[in-house]
């Protein structure tokens, strides 16, 4: 695996939440040593330092063997952080911007530290410590009050262009559904499968909004369902298909091995599992991909600061791609009635757990979870007279790689795309179902090099 190391030592760790942290030690075999949950008693930038630092400082008193043998740092961060630098680069809860946090840390301690955002370092502490060891190409979701996401493609977590990449949440399942908080985008399977998402659903269905004076979730939900609720019943189908189809459209792109469902909801996977793997299966019929709850539980994030402790002992610098305009790039290509696409990273084209390059034509365009839809590769074939439909799938199917991949460029070849109306629908569609309301923060070119969205 990238990056990887198994020298023996301890590491100083803290997993940084919006009202609580957690620091502690670990061995680099991923064995908690010690671990305290505190709250937080203030959060402006500086009073969240000093009750680090103190916290740090405490553990070390009450376990001074432990502290002498520390030989690294890791930090687990709620929003953006850059995973080179170590700086908390931007969160909403707590509100921090450009904080040089490992910075800070390494002039206290003098160990070197190493952070990343805390979906990331989930799926670090996966492919380090979990289930998905020894695997090179997977998935990771964590799915409670909302949705991310992390993506391992080999054998290193992908960052994308704008280190963006792996926002599986942000995904659109349901065209024209729901609103996201921000208003920038509709129908993102967030807006239904998170927590809150199959709140919303069971209440729609004639659920009640208050359940033991409280308002319902997964728990509360399965419970209503155990009892015969109807509404609860169908509320648990949907949760398995929203996730299905966001698993499935995205496994036949990355070509995965393992997905692995992290969060609060992952707690009852067994209650939507049987409709998650339907409709992962009508998606993708073939290939081993072994799909489940994580074994780590609420150690996750905790075991995450550690892998990304690890991680940055063995030199990391970047994964390919990562924060380069041209070293993550998307090119699509619109031949006849054949349609494919190729992820370049670094200049090579990206090849899944199977060996093959992404399997563009079986991405599934539907209307939403309860419509069968119809494959990218099948709607080009049957209706290539009708340019502006065929750009609008093409799009739809942009939007979700741009999500995933963020790339620095969408490239256009073949002559289909030259056919009036087809590139007009297709950014029409990319600007409709991104979240970046409609500044795309990449560009969209022909071959010819012609760009009609400039990257910002």
């Amino acid at each position: 695996m990238n990056g990887k190391t198994t020298e023996p030592g301890v590491l100083m760790v803290v997993d940084i939440g919006g009202s609580k942290y957690m620091p502690g030690f670990l061995d680099t075999e991923g064995k908690i040593l010690y671990q305290e949950s505190r709250s937080w008693t203030g959060d402006s930038p500086e009073e969240i330092m000093e009750q680090i630092i103190s916290a740090l400082h405490h553990i070390s008193r009450l376990h001074p063997q432990l502290a002498e043998q520390a030989v690294a740092g890791g930090l687990t961060i709620p929003g953006f952080a850059d995973p080179v630098t170590g700086d908390w680069v931007d969160s909403d809860v707590p509100v921090i911007r450009g904080l040089p946090i490992c910075r800070l840390l390494e002039e206290e301690f003098h160990i070197p530290f190493y952070a990343d955002n805390d979906c990331n370092a989930c799926a670090l502490a996966e492919a380090y410590f979990g289930t998905a060891k020894g695997s090179d190409h997977f998935l990771y979701m964590t799915v409670s009050t909302g949705i991310g996401g992390a993506m391992y493609l080999n054998g290193a977590l992908h960052y994308g262009a704008f280190y963006h990449g792996g926002e599986i949440g942000l995904c659109v399942t349901t065209p024209g559904g729901r609103p996201t908080d921000s208003g920038s985008c509709r129908g993102v399977v967030e807006m239904y499968g998170s927590t809150r998402g199959m709140r919303q659903t069971f209440i729609e269905l004639g659920g009640a909004s208050l359940v033991d004076g409280k308002e319902p979730g997964g728990l509360e939900i399965s419970r209503l369902a155990d009892e015969g609720c109807p509404a609860a019943q169908k509320a648990i189908e949907l949760e398995g298909r929203q996730l299905g189809r966001v698993i499935g459209n995205t496994a036949v792109l990355m070509d995965c091995d393992r997905v692995i469902v992290g969060g609060g909801i992952s707690l009852m996977f067994q209650r939507y599992r049987p409709w998650l793997e339907e409709e992962f299966r009508h998606i993708r019929p073939e290939g081993q991909v072994v799909i489940g709850p994580t074994e780590l539980g609420y150690s996750g994030a905790f075991l995450g600061a550690g892998a990304a402790a690890l991680r940055g002992l063995a030199g990391f610098q970047g994964s390919p791609g990562s924060g380069s305009v041209e070293g993550c790039v998307l090119r699509v290509r619109l031949e006849g009635e054949e349609i494919s696409a190729r992820l370049l990273l670094e200049g090579r084209e990206y090849k899944g757990a199977s060996g093959r390059a992404m399997d563009f034509a079986s991405f599934l365009i539907s209307s939403g979870v309860t419509d069968p839809g119809v494959t990218l590769g099948r709607l080009v074939r049957e209706r290539k007279q009708e340019a502006e439909t065929v750009g609008d799938a093409i799009g739809r199917a942009i939007a979700w790689m741009s999500v995933l991949f963020d790339p620095g460029a969408v490239i256009l070849e073949g002559e289909g795309f030259a056919r009036p109306g087809c590139l007009a629908a297709l950014e029409q569609a990319v600007k409709r179902e991104t979240y970046y309301r409609g500044q795309l923060p990449f560009s969209i070119q022909t071959e010819e090099g012609k760009s009609s969205s400039p990257a910002i």
